[in-house]
Order: structure tokens, then C-alpha cells, then sequence
């Protein structure tokens, strides 16, 4: 059966992810060393905590960011930061574009409050196609945790066995499968392709 439904990863997805890129950036925001920066934020832990919940808007996650950098960010300095390590691929975006006339989209990631408030500015070619983007700290746990995704379809209202999630990491894909989603490790566009076709798309 076709699946109603085609739920993206965004990060190495519909776009290539660089964490050294935004370290740099914030390196020159900052003063401080990238791998100062890297042990503060995402070798802490702080940044899981945001991706599970524990900081439930932008403003208190953008403040809690700042006094572990030891540096009052700005929302306009985050965004820049996020923004530069961000590379859309613009063949995966019209791919996405075209499946979005022949079924629903949406994108599931595992990320903050701020990466859902913004993502006009960091990433407004994604956003201008994506409608529904959801995000792990609304749901108080990440992939590949198997609760999340269900937790993910009763907020969208649709069955399981009815959505496709395609995301780069292969323990994702599994938490998707175990859920019962359809689920695809993507690995490259050209292999992405045949796969749409034999469930019924028209990439």
C-alpha cells in the first residue's frame, strides 16, 4: 500500500549537517576555543537534555546555552551559527517537494526548541516546503527511542503502517520499524529513489 504519509529526518537528510562549521561560527562569536565549545554544549549532555525536553522554550534554552559558553548569545547569534552549518541539497528538497503532492510530509528531528522556533531563518528553504515539522523535545524523548515515534503519530493522527520515516541513522530507522512505521536508511538520493517508486510514488 502506498503510504499516506512521508516523515523526513531534516540533518544529513535534506540537507548536510556540519557541527564543525557552527563550532567555528560560534568560535568567532565567543572568543572561546570550538572543542571549549563542543565539551560545554554537546559533550555535556545539555544538548540531549534540550532534544528530550528539558528545556521547553526557546528563551530558557537560548539562556542556559549562553551561561555554559560563559557568553550572553543572542537569538540572531544562535541562528547564525545554526544557519551556516547547514547545506540544503537542493535535489532532496524537490524530491520532497514532489512527494509532498502525493501524499502528506512532514519532518521529525531530534533537536531543541529553538531549531523548531527558527527554522524559518536557519533553514527557509526547508521550511517553505515543510509545513509539519515536528521536534523531539515536544515529546519528552528522541529517537531512536520507539515511544517517540508513537507519540509522534497521535499528535499527527495517522496509523503507523500507513507512514514511511526516512532518516540517516540506522538506529533510527529501527526505532521507526519496532513502532511498525515503514522506514528507509538513507544513505544517498539515487538510493531513496527506487524505493519510493516500488511503494507506489512517482519521485
Amino acid at each position: 500500500m502506498k503510504p499516506l504519509s512521508v516523515i523526513f529526518d531534516m540533518d544529513d537528510v535534506l540537507c548536510r549537517y556540519d557541527l564543525g562549521q557552527r563550532l567555528r561560527v560560534l568560535s568567532r562569536i565567543t572568543g572561546l576555543v570550538p572543542r571549549d565549545i563542543r565539551a560545554a554544549i554537546w559533550d555535556s549532555g545539555f544538548e540531549d537534555e534540550a532534544d528530550t525536553g528539558g528545556y521547553s522554550d526557546p528563551g530558557s534554552y537560548l539562556q542556559e546555552f549562553g551561561r555554559r559558553l560563559d557568553h550572553p548569545l543572542t537569538r540572531a547569534e544562535w541562528v547564525a551559527a545554526r544557519r551556516e552549518a547547514m547545506q540544503p541539497w537542493p535535489h532532496m528538497l524537490a524530491l520532497a517537494e514532489r512527494i509532498g503532492r502525493q501524499a502528506r510530509i512532514a519532518i521529525f528531528s531530534n533537536n531543541g526548541p529553538m531549531t523548531k522556533a527558527a527554522l524559518a531563518e536557519i533553514a527557509p528553504e526547508i521550511n517553505a516546503i515543510f509545513s509539519e515539522h515536528y521536534h523531539s523535545f515536544e515529546f519528552g524523548s528522541k529517537k531512536p527511542d520507539p515511544k517517540v515515534y508513537t507519540s509522534l503519530m497521535t499528535r499527527m493522527g495517522v496509523e503507523p503502517q500507513a507512514c514511511l520515516f526516512i532518516d540517516d541513522k540506522r538506529s533510527n530507522v529501527e526505532g521507526a520499524r519496532i513502532a511498525g512505521m515503514l522506514a528507509h536508511h538513507f544513505r544517498s538520493y539515487e538510493r531513496l529513489l527506487p524505493e519510493l517508486q516500488a511503494l507506489g510514488f512517482s519521485p
